[in-house]
């Protein structure tokens, strides 16, 4: 499937995700955000700049971004995520670093505009997560112990901190920042890395040590490696643990390449042909695999061609009317349904740029 047979999907794919109401989804906004950059029609672009400023208009005290997370206290306090109901409440709701999942997107339009507004709520959001009580070894708890009463981390976290760490160092010159997205990479791949596969599970639990949910679900290991491409993108070449960063990378995707199925897609666990295969996880292979393409950090004739099959096997699912299905929900694990979510939209959108 080559550009010019991408680009009608992605532009199916792109209108369906800005007709979807995703004001205040902290993460999942986040994420669709950043796919519509990705895209970068006029609409989009206007799109997700609306998307943007609502969030920054609506930063809370504490630094969240997009009306604060997006799960009660309870789905998480003992890893039991499908037991209790999703609504949102201002009761029921604590500081999490989903929410920074948005600042990729808040540093994008400081970028374009040069609007100091936009590096404050970097900043603050910033702070925010630097204000979490850590782990022993300096991991930054998925959410804020004071509220949630245990430190865990997730994989998940990787993604929504990381890449905005490193960018912040760049936008701010705080390169302390660039430490930060280096550091909790490796602190959460030190908890969360299987030695004997070189997979990623999904939640550690610091007291107890244990996994609430140690399965390799396809979108955790996708937020790795995707988070770890984009870092090695901005991390300068000199700093002292980018060989690290770099070698975690090129064995995670070493580990990833030998379970795409014939047909392209990946498993909802990654390692269990009897799940579903999906779609976000999917994509976020392919764009770890474009991405460590282009940046000279993987082979090109070993890791080009997958992530081409990736995305081909996704837009052959893809509707009519641009829904990507197929995409486990929210918050994922193995018993997510498939359904149709902004981040499986954003991630086509992602996947395919990058391969262009």
């Amino acid at each position: 499937m080559n550009s010019d047979e991408r680009a009608p999907v992605q532009s199916r794919v792109a209108g369906y995700l800005r007709s979807l109401d995703i004001d205040g989804q902290s993460w999942i906004t986040g994420v669709a955000i950043n796919g519509l950059l990705a895209e970068g029609g006029d609409d989009s672009v206007a799109h997700a700049k609306h998307l943007v400023d609502t969030a920054v208009a609506t930063q809370d005290d504490a630094g969240q971004l997009g009306y604060g997370p997006s799960y009660p206290i309870e789905v998480f306090s003992h890893g039991r995520e499908y037991e209790a109901s999703w609504e949102l409440t201002v009761k029921k709701c604590m500081n999490t670093n989903n929410s920074t999942a948005i600042g990729h997107g808040v540093l994008d339009f400081y970028e374009r505009t040069d609007e100091d507004r936009y590096l404050d709520a970097a900043s603050r959001a910033y702070d925010s997560l630097l204000s979490f009580e850590r782990t022993e070894d300096g991991g930054i708890p998925h959410h804020d112990p004071a509220l949630a009463g245990i430190k865990s981390l997730w994989i998940d976290s990787v993604y929504m901190m990381c890449p905005f760490f490193a960018r912040y160092a760049a936008a701010s010159g705080n390169e302390d920042a660039y430490d930060e997205a280096v550091g909790q990479v490796l602190v959460h791949a030190k908890h969360l890395r299987d030695d004997l596969t070189g997979l990623f599970r999904h939640i550690w639990v610091e007291q107890p040590n244990y996994y609430p949910q140690g399965a390799f679900w396809a979108r955790g290991n996708g937020w790795v490696a995707a988070a770890a491409a984009d870092v090695l993108e901005l991390l300068p070449e000199t700093h002292p643990k980018r060989d690290e960063l770099l070698e975690m990378f090129q064995d995670h995707c070493s580990a990833l390449l030998p379970l795409q199925e014939e047909n392209g897609f990946w498993h909802n666990l990654v390692d269990d042909p009897h799940t579903p295969l999906e779609s976000s996880g999917t994509l976020m292979f392919a764009y770890a695999f474009a991405r460590g393409v282009e940046l000279g950090l993987l082979d090109e004739a070993t890791y080009r061609q997958p992530a081409e099959d990736a995305v081909a096997a996704v837009s052959r699912i893809v509707g009519d009317d641009g829904a990507v299905n197929r995409v486990a929900g929210p918050p994922g694990g193995p018993e997510a349904p498939l359904t149709v979510t902004p981040y499986g939209q954003g991630w086509y959108l992602m996947a395919a740029a990058a391969l262009e």
